[in-house]
């Protein structure tokens, strides 16, 4: 009697599986990207891919020493691999970002953005710091064909954690953005912290127009009115790292001697959290009218732990400078192709502040020509880059030619 009992005891409990029904999507191909969203507007997924091409002679990194300077290369590369998906899920306002280069190979993004409101959002995995602006913007959309010899030493790169930004006041002289984020501090390369410490960041932006600045370089819209911002953050991390870089070995030493003419400890070496960094900087940007200028100011101070307090090494400052201007010269002269854009870029690097003879310095002319905006661009470069070593007093500068198409679809 238990069995015909038990089977209509269940039979008259609902069910707890929603019936599924299917949603109606439109497809559309537009600003150089694949769009499927649906029909009403809570799902939407965007496929992009991005290729770099790329000459450079006699090197292509940035060099930090006399010997780097001193190489003899003549290199066809594919410099950038991307494959890009984005979009939103349940709501229009739960936003994701999933991004994997090839070319190292490596996952670059995966992180769910919660943007209900523009004045405080939410973004929560694997992303950039949203720190200075020269690391922040994709490398698709540089004015020149790299980041300058500032980035390697001072960027903050991508980490895995959490960060809250926003816009307050918007369109009025106190127009502010502001960014924050708290995360592992071990780059992207590794899936646990090496200890307790965390990394902290935090930028706060001045819109001095009321026109918030997306992180973009050229301006390619062209500008009728000027967008500026005045910028300024902060970064304070105790780990293994001194230098980040996005590839499965992120957690990496600084390049560059020490004040005391030593190396820094490599992170597969070094005992967890041996180094204290903290980091500043200050940037302006504006965007008026063909034209695209910004300045940057970097400030960072390594701390060795393990080496005692006053001892020769344990404490190295290094300070950088950039300046870079660009402009489209078809708004002066009507002759000059439109999409023809020609920049300049200056940059100095002191790796250790109280060394003497210590520096490296980079100066760079670049012509760009887009075809589609920064979608479809190529750039002829040249540079003259000087590295000053301390240890002999020896200076010595070198010119690098680069040519680079970067297009996206």
């Amino acid at each position: 009697m238990l069995a015909p009992t038990s089977a209509l005891a269940v039979a008259s409990v609902p069910s707890l599986a929603r019936a599924e029904t299917a949603i109606p999507v439109q497809a559309s191909y537009e600003k150089n990207r694949l769009t499927v969203e649906t029909d009403d507007g809570n799902y939407r997924l965007r496929l992009q891919n991005r290729l770099q091409f790329r000459y450079a002679y006699p090197f292509d990194p940035d060099p930090r020493s006399l010997e780097d300077l001193n190489q003899d290369l003549s290199s066809f590369m594919v410099r950038r691999a991307r494959f890009k998906l984005e979009g939103h899920a349940f709501r229009p306002w739960l936003m994701w970002n999933f991004q994997y280069d090839w070319s190292q190979p490596v996952l670059r993004d995966f992180s769910f953005d919660i943007a209900k409101f523009d004045w405080l959002r939410f973004r929560i995995g694997r992303r950039k710091v949203l720190w200075n602006d020269e690391r922040v913007t994709s490398s698709g959309r540089q004015q020149f064909v790299n980041r300058s010899i500032l980035n390697d030493l001072f960027t903050v790169d991508r980490q895995q954690g959490i960060q809250v930004f926003g816009r307050l006041f918007p369109e009025t002289w106190a127009d502010l953005s502001y960014y924050a984020g708290v995360f592992t501090g071990v780059g992207v390369g590794s899936r646990e912290n090496d200890d307790q410490h965390m990394m902290y960041s935090g930028r706060l932006q001045w819109n001095v127009f009321g026109r918030e600045l997306d992180f973009s370089q050229s301006d390619v819209e062209f500008h009728q009115q000027p967008a500026a911002n005045i910028a300024g953050g902060v970064a304070h991390n105790i780990s293994r790292c001194t230098a980040f870089e996005t590839d499965a070995r992120s957690c990496r030493a600084l390049p560059t001697p020490r004040s005391d003419g030593s190396a820094f400890v490599e992170p597969g070496v070094a005992e967890a959290g041996r180094y204290e960094v903290d980091q500043a900087f200050f940037e302006f940007r504006i965007k008026w009218r063909g034209w695209y200028a910004k300045h940057e100011q970097h400030f960072k101070r390594v701390i060795d732990r393990q080496v005692p307090e006053g001892a020769p090494g344990r404490q190295t400052d290094l300070q950088g400078t950039l300046y870079q201007l660009g402009y489209f010269p078809h708004y002066a002269l009507p002759i000059v192709p439109r999409p023809l854009e020609l920049a300049a870029r200056y940059a100095w690097v002191n790796p250790a502040a109280h060394v003497s003879h210590d520096h490296q310095t980079e100066l760079s002319g670049v012509a760009n020509w887009f075809f589609s905006g920064h979608a479809n661009k190529v750039s002829v470069e040249l540079s003259r880059l000087t590295v000053a070593d301390p240890s002999t007093r020896v200076t010595e500068a070198r010119s690098r030619v680069r040519v680079q198409w970067d297009v996206s679809f």
